[in-house]
């Protein structure tokens, strides 16, 4: 019986071998074709996700320039502001003198030159409405840049918004690719 049963072992491995050999193959590849699947797919997330990053990068340093731009024209429209104000107060300062030059002229004149007088203080409201006149113009002129910093900063809210805008449409395209 010792031949008989290595022949019989031989004959049950063959008899069973081919289609366990059949699985076993059948298996593996159904296996690898998971693996390359898997693969590919971390490889097209991994790629998507490196292409945000760089584009979150690229609008990270186009904010910090523009960002940086918008305060250096802030700092300038402070300082044109600081010199409106400087000369909106220089010409109050010399309307002021101005008057009251002419107001002691004319009570000077009025006591040498009675008639005089009349004539004077027609000047003198001339004068003073062309002084009126120039804060007018001074006070149009700061109404003007005031709105002119309103636009300026309503630039710069649409300006901070615009990397969330940026942001969201990137998940709308993501999520769009998903599906």
């Amino acid at each position: 019986m010792s031949e008989g049963g290595p022949e019989a072992a031989r004959r049950l491995t063959e008899a069973f071998g081919e289609p366990y050999r059949e699985v076993v193959r059948s298996a593996v590849d159904a296996q690898q074709r998971n693996v390359q699947l898997a693969q590919g797919w971390v490889e097209s997330v991994t790629g998507v996700l490196e292409s945000q990053t760089e584009a979150n990068r690229a609008l990270t340093r186009a904010m910090k320039s523009h960002t940086n731009a918008v305060e250096e024209a802030i700092k300038r429209q402070e300082r044109t502001s600081r010199a409106l104000a400087e000369s909106l107060e220089a010409y109050r300062d010399v309307i002021e003198r101005n008057t009251a030059l002419q107001e002691k002229s004319a009570n000077l004149v009025q006591g040498f030159f009675g008639d005089v007088t009349s004539e004077l203080r027609e000047g003198m409201q001339g004068s003073q409405e062309v002084a009126r006149s120039l804060m007018e113009g001074s006070e149009r002129q700061m109404e003007a840049f005031q709105a002119m910093l309103g636009e300026a900063m309503n630039s710069y809210a649409n300006l901070m918004n615009a990397p969330f805008d940026h942001y969201r449409k990137n998940l709308e395209a993501f999520s769009k690719q998903g599906q």
